[in-house]
């Protein structure tokens, strides 16, 4: 009997789906870190784990996203899995701990209705590189500090404990992920109280400033109280499609407080 080869997707789930894609990629790489339990270590992070929901406004449906911090041998591993309708994403990062926290490696799994694609970032800060393999190959100049599309997010919750409660007028950070560096700059505005499937909760919300061409503007909502967790953000494109993460299930135990 002769085999019937599956018929690929529709052009315009594909499409979908590659919007999607876009969008998750980004803000897998924009959502801090939450923190809770333990207590912090001299690099002011504390293991936690989390679940979000994600919600995209050009699909019916909502995904959801967990997020993890261990401390391994040394180091902190730090993982995001994000699973929505077309689309699953897995991020997971090394980092040195301690007062100097750097990051290691980084690798990314894709899979879904576009088909799987890996990648592996490394620091090589004895050759002075960042490398990159699976889907690319390709190397450049380590310039410090660097970070990956995860461990920036760790350090920015570090300086905002450090900062605590006066934060400072902007916080920037040189991430890579195995490309061309880009640039994340975030301004504090305001307290405000914000709403999310885990509660009410008094937030510090920043906002990306400036927004390169292109790119997304953001607003993320920080937990003070609770180590500068993340309640809630939204993530808007040139086209108005948003993208709204919002904490869905508080963080077991007692979170750290800054």
């Amino acid at each position: 009997m002769p085999t019937i080869a599956p018929k690929p997707a529709p052009r315009s789930q594909r499409r979908r789906a590659g919007r999607v894609a876009s969008v998750l990629c980004i803000a897998t790489a924009l959502i801090p870190a939450g923190i809770a339990g333990a207590a912090a270590g001299e690099d002011g992070l504390v293991p936690f784990s989390a679940r979000y929901l994600v919600r995209v406004s050009a699909l019916p449906f909502p995904g959801h996203a967990e997020r993890s911090l261990e401390r391994i041998d040394g180091h902190w591993r730090f993982r995001s899995r994000v699973k929505a309708p077309l689309l699953s994403l897995t991020q997971e990062t090394l980092l040195d701990a301690g007062p100097e926290l750097r990051a290691r490696e980084y690798r990314q799994r894709q899979g879904g209705l576009l088909g799987g694609r890996e990648r592996r970032v490394t620091f090589d800060r004895a050759a002075g590189l960042v490398r990159r393999s699976g889907d690319k190959t390709r190397e450049h100049p380590l310039v410090e500090p660097a970070w990956d599309p995860l461990g920036w997010q760790l350090a920015l919750q570090r300086d905002l404990k450090q900062d605590h409660p006066v934060p400072a007028e902007r916080y920037h950070y040189r991430v890579s992920d195995g490309g061309d560096y880009e640039h994340y700059s975030f301004a504090p505005r305001e307290r405000e109280a914000v709403t999310v499937p885990a509660g009410t909760f008094e937030a510090l919300r920043l906002e990306r400033d400036p927004v390169p061409a292109g790119e997304e503007e953001t607003r993320l909502w920080l937990d003070p109280a609770r180590g500068y967790r993340l309640l809630r953000m939204d993530l808007v494109d040139e086209d108005g499609r948003t993208l709204t993460v919002t904490l869905e299930t508080a963080p077991a135990g007692a979170a750290a407080g800054p």
